[in-house]
């Protein structure tokens, strides 16, 4: 128990709870499904339905094997939906699949390229696996069609990495549109493996981090964070104002705010996470703790604005919460002042300067201004690789990702300047970390890379701006 509550107090859960109280989000109504590797010779993959954490819940054998418990999946439950163990512990209903099956005709058929994915009423799911094949066109089948329903279906993947520091295994982490996991001492797979254009080598994987030593305690954490970030989107309407679109709808009929928008969620956890972090356990004394050098060292430097070890940082979930509680808002172009608050997000759902209504915007300005104090600003711009839809009985599967950028300047002169700016051509988020001066005004700017096709598509903005105070 008293772990169970320093990982809460480590990722700000118990700050947020502090304040929230009894309102404070914990998932209820969002299904999701957990994935397992399959182990022993009983075919385990499922969670003790017996157990105590998991009182109240349905929890229902997608793969229909007649399977043994699994202890891993059942430490992997408590953490993603557990009563008490959990950070979304009002989820009650879960989807649990072997993961092999998982892949196959139970869901991804990617065993079968003429179809589409099946359809699913589930917001979230949790991979704590990884895997490949022997044929790297099946993993690359296979990350297709998981980038594929997070963008159709907004169904969020979370997905954790190995656990050592070589290049990480193409399943699932070398999807685009996922939350990839690792564990904040460090000790977990790096990069992605090259399969083929776009989904190359050398991209940054992970790209969130918790304060566990195993990559598959820490993926159910970035799980449940999400299914409490898509509560609070989906039951708060009001969070969403675009004026072309406030929300969509997947195959299974879910309506889908742009507060609960899977490119949302993943942009405010990662503007949340902690670059530096002071956590109160340590779950192996033999490796670091904390993040203590963000970024420190060129080396560890990625052309978007991460650290190559730790991705954006640990988990957040009090910073990302109140970002999505901001409220959306609009860029100068879509009819907004483009002035912001310190948190906050936008969705952008026609950008890029090609569009049916005679061309979408080009820029996406948000300004700011900083006040008496110096100030640290963190923004992630998130956005989904493309892939094709296809038909419902044919899946081609042919993927494109956009280029955009993420720049900074610094307005309080008659010139602009720049200041910073996250331009990777091979990642799907760009993001700035950078302290600010006191009195300054400032522009945040998404923009297109040069030299490509004008396009049509859809990009994620969050934002924090956090005072600092010399306390001293």
């Amino acid at each position: 128990g008293s772990v169970l509550a320093d990982y809460k107090d480590d990722i700000g859960y118990t700050r947020l709870y502090d304040e929230q109280g009894l309102n404070t989000p914990d998932g209820r109504g969002v299904r999701v499904t957990q994935a397992e590797a399959e182990t022993g010779t009983a075919a385990a993959y499922m969670p003790d339905a017996a157990d105590p954490q998991f009182t109240d819940k349905t929890i229902t054998d997608m793969t229909n094997m007649n399977p043994a418990v699994s202890g891993h999946a059942t430490s992997v439950g408590r953490r993603f939906y557990g009563n008490s163990s959990s950070i979304a512990p009002a989820i009650d209903t879960v989807n649990a699949y072997n993961a092999g099956y998982w892949l196959g005709g139970n869901y991804l058929r990617a065993t079968d390229g003429r179809f589409q994915p099946l359809e699913l009423t589930d917001r979230v799911a949790n991979h704590s696996w990884i895997g490949n094949d022997p044929d790297n066109t099946v993993d690359l089948d296979v990350v297709k069609r998981v980038d594929w329903v997070v963008e159709r279906d907004e169904f969020i993947q979370a997905v954790g990495v190995k656990n050592n520091t070589s290049t990480n295994s193409p399943l699932l982490s070398a999807a685009f549109n996922v939350l990839s996991v690792g564990a904040s001492d460090g000790v977990h797979g790096r990069s992605t493996v090259a399969l083929e254009a776009p989904y190359v080598g050398g991209r940054v994987r992970p790209e969130l981090v918790a304060p566990f030593s195993a990559t598959s305690s820490s993926t159910p954490v970035i799980a449940a964070a999400a299914a409490l970030l898509v509560d609070v989107g989906h039951e708060r309407p009001w969070l969403s104002t675009d004026p072309a679109a406030t929300s969509t709808t997947n195959r299974s009929g879910n309506v889908i705010y742009n507060a609960d928008r899977s490119e949302v969620v993943k942009a405010v956890l990662m503007a949340g996470a902690d670059r530096v972090t002071d956590n109160t356990t340590n779950p192996d004394p033999a490796t670091p703790a904390n993040i203590t050098d963000y970024r420190a060292d060129p080396a560890n430097r990625s052309t978007n604005g991460l650290d190559i070890r730790y991705g954006a940082g640990q988990l957040n979930i009090y910073n990302s919460y109140h970002m999505l509680a901001a409220g959306e808002q609009n860029s100068a172009e879509d009819a907004g002042s483009g002035a912001v608050g310190p948190y906050g997000f936008d969705y952008d759902p026609h950008f890029g300067g090609a569009g049916r209504r005679g061309g979408s915007n080009m820029t996406g300005s948000y300004t700011f201004s900083t006040g008496t104090s110096p100030a640290m600003l963190t923004a992630t711009l998130a956005w989904n690789v493309d892939v094709a839809d296809g038909s419902l009985n044919s899946f081609p599967g042919a993927a494109t990702l956009h280029d955009l950028d993420l720049r900074l300047y610094e307005q309080t002169s008659s010139t602009p300047v720049l200041v910073a700016t996250s331009a990777s051509t091979i990642d799907n988020t760009e993001n700035i970390w950078i302290e600010l001066g006191a009195g300054r005004d400032y522009l945040l700017q998404v923009v297109p890379k040069a030299g490509q096709e004008t396009f049509e598509w859809d990009y994620a903005l969050a934002w924090q701006l956090l005072d600092l105070i010399d306390t001293d």
